[in-house]
């Protein structure tokens, strides 16, 4: 096998990260979202009632989810990739402007909005769900795209990840 054609299985190896045809990054931000509520519901048993009767939770919690799929849409948008993209293949160039030039992982990142939501009724859930996606996400998808993007740009990603952090802050 060549040296190319050992790059590019690996590359497609490092790639399979889905599960069910759905990508692991949103398996996990689900389950720690889910983690959250869970803990939540357990810290303030009144968020089921406030949930069930539509008070201010609701929309604090609705609005932050829609948040994040508005700030998907237009990050996806930026990258030129479909809306209906579940997983983004092959990468074909690096994105490194707009907010990429403010995180590598700006959709990651913005996951983060709804998990802050559930610190409206409890800050240790909120607390314990970000950090379980912050070191799951770190650790299990975005450690597996960036060996797949250092792969494919070599030195010019490893210039952009000196330049831009990961998250916001490292």
């Amino acid at each position: 096998m060549t040296p190319k054609a050992a790059s590019n299985r690996q590359t497609s190896e490092i790639r399979s990260t889905d599960v069910g045809g759905i990508d692991l990054s949103s398996w996990l931000s689900w389950a720690c979202y889910s983690l959250g509520i869970g803990l939540a519901l357990k810290q303030a048993p009144r968020m089921a009632d406030d949930l069930l009767a539509g008070h201010l939770g609701v929309i604090l919690l609705g609005g932050s989810v829609a948040v994040f799929f508005a700030s998907v849409m237009l990050i996806q948008r930026q990258m030129s990739i479909s809306l209906s993209s579940n997983t983004f293949g092959s990468p074909k160039r690096l994105v490194d402007d707009g907010v990429f030039g403010l995180s590598r992982n700006p959709i990651y990142l913005a996951f983060l909005l709804p998990i802050a939501a559930l610190a409206y009724y409890s800050p240790v859930a909120a607390i314990a769900a970000a950090a379980t996606y912050i070191v799951s996400m770190t650790m299990l998808v975005i450690a597996v795209e960036e060996q797949t993007l250092e792969a494919a740009f070599g030195d010019q990603f490893r210039r952009y990840c000196l330049a831009t952090p990961r998250w916001l802050i490292w």
